[in-house]
């Protein structure tokens, strides 16, 4: 770790930072020049910030403006489509946006932006959660940057945390104001090691002394907000880390004074974190009896192909833990669903896929222009809505499917596999799936997947992963039909291997 210099401040340079920390910060929540917020302060909202919050179904959006501004249109079979809308008709209740403290790089994430991103949340009556970085520019444990306007303080721990505190509450009653408060607020993002550095070099080793107060000023913040406006706004916690180490990420936090807060958010990418979701239906279970504190995966997501639509590069082409190798939409979809329902079993608070209509686009980023993200996204890559992609997760609407082969006619040396319309590859083309054996020495294959209620399509079986081991059923070459007409959460279709 580099040393920093330090020289004992006198009595008026530390009076010169105190009034900066606490004042300073100040013109970064004053009102922006908007023509309608005094109309949109008189405006009635569909839900209040003081109300419960339900189980979370999320999506970050804060991509959503920034893309719309340069042309982008999304549609879905075709007809033009509001994103904040249509997830909300998928039966999602929550959008996640992030807040640069004042970024000079772009016009988006700023507290204008924001404000434009909850309202188009609050009209479609969305629950909302602000995600504050706390910089200028991205944080991730690989960085995390102080604010520019905060560098005159950052080697002082108590002035640092009162511009955290001053800042926190003044953007919240900014936004109250305006009638655009959030129900969730994020203190920080993905802050695994040191948060506000000088340099990206402090980043580690981890000074929990500094981070909790740093901490406990944002969550102060909040608190003291609810308790003089009679709100009852929830704080999360965010780290991108394994549950053991999220769980001694708190421990060593509580040593020194945590303050109380109500969710751990986590990152849950297949290709960062190696774990399953049913994993993480334990992780949400022991975290709450361990800290009463519930778990919300406040950012995933799930490749649905390994293509790519422009020169920038993608940053996820893993699979699920498990999963076959065979990205699909309907993979994207189950993965998220084993999210929900691994979360609602162990009483987790939600997810939140990130960023899902990051398609390919014009717009410059810090790592180029266009998307490192398409691949990820709920569209194709011409902005269509991808069929029984990951946004199906959000509905109450989805049915457990398992297909089931008995391979005995087939050989001692088959193996099932299976394929179909669910395994469509985004492009048209279905692909072959190898199923899991159900006991070893067993000549039952199966393969689970969620489909919807009333869904109809064509699939059959294959002896091995190429296209000449297709069976034949009844002599010839023909497609098995399904029909998910059922009332219950599962439906099996069982086959023997070529037969009617």
């Amino acid at each position: 770790m580099k040393k920093l210099a330090f020289t004992k401040p006198t009595m008026g340079i530390v009076m010169f930072l105190l009034t900066f920390a606490i004042f300073g910060c100040q013109n970064q929540v004053e009102e922006p020049m908007f023509t309608e917020s005094d109309q949109m302060a008189g405006m009635p909202l569909s839900r209040s910030a003081s109300g419960d919050i339900p189980f979370l179904q999320g999506a970050d959006l804060s991509y959503v403006n920034e893309l719309q501004d340069c042309g982008v249109s999304y549609t879905k079979d075709g007809n033009s489509v509001d994103p904040y809308n249509l997830i909300k008709s998928f039966g999602a209740n929550l959008v996640r946006v992030r807040l640069w403290h004042n970024p000079t790089w772009t016009n988006y994430s700023t507290l204008t932006d924001v404000k434009r991103s909850i309202r188009r949340a609050k009209n479609e009556g969305l629950n909302v959660l602000l995600d504050f970085h706390y910089s200028d520019t991205w944080t991730d444990p690989q960085q995390n940057l102080v604010p520019a306007a905060w560098r005159p303080v950052v080697r002082y721990s108590s002035l640092l945390a009162d511009s955290v505190y001053n800042y926190t509450y003044g953007t919240l009653q900014h936004l109250l104001n305006n009638n655009l408060l959030p129900e969730i607020v994020q203190i920080g993002n993905e802050t695994n090691n040191n948060i506000m550095n000088e340099d990206n070099a402090n980043i580690i080793p981890v000074n929990y002394v500094r981070n909790t107060k740093l901490f406990n000023a944002g969550l102060k913040a909040v608190a003291d907000f609810n308790n003089n406006n009679g709100r009852n706004i929830k704080t999360v916690l965010h780290v991108a880390m394994t549950p053991n180490d999220a769980m001694n990420w708190i421990a060593n936090h509580k040593k020194y004074g945590l303050s109380p807060f109500d969710m751990l958010g986590v990152s849950y990418y297949p290709q960062w974190q190696d774990y399953t979701p049913q994993d993480l239906g334990n992780f949400a279970s022991n975290l709450y009896s361990t800290y009463g504190v519930r778990l919300l995966v406040a950012e995933t997501g799930h490749i649905w192909t390994r293509a790519w639509d422009d020169e920038n590069h993608n940053l996820m082409s893993k699979m699920c833990k498990g999963y076959p190798e065979v990205p699909c939409p309907q993979l994207q979809k189950d993965y998220i669903i084993e999210i929900k329902e691994a979360l609602l079993a162990n009483g987790g608070a939600g997810y939140c896929v990130w960023e899902p209509f990051w398609v390919s686009a014009n717009n410059q980023t810090l790592w180029g222009i266009g998307s490192n993200w398409e691949n990820v996204a709920f569209f194709d890559f011409n902005n269509n809505l991808l069929s029984h992609c990951g946004i199906e997760a959000y509905g109450d609407f989805n049915v457990k499917v398992t297909f089931e082969v008995n391979m005995w006619n087939a050989g001692s040396d088959a193996k099932g596999y299976v394929t179909g319309d669910f395994t469509d590859d985004g492009f048209g083309n279905w692909q072959i799936i190898p199923m899991k054996q159900a006991a070893e020495g067993s000549s039952i294959y199966y393969f689970d997947t969620y489909l919807c209620k009333n869904q109809t399509g064509r699939y059959y079986f294959l002896s091995d992963p190429t296209w000449t081991g297709r069976e034949y059923i009844g002599g010839f070459q023909k497609d098995r039909y399904y029909d998910v007409n059922t009332t219950d959460k599962w439906q099996k279709f069982a086959n023997n291997f070529g037969e009617e």
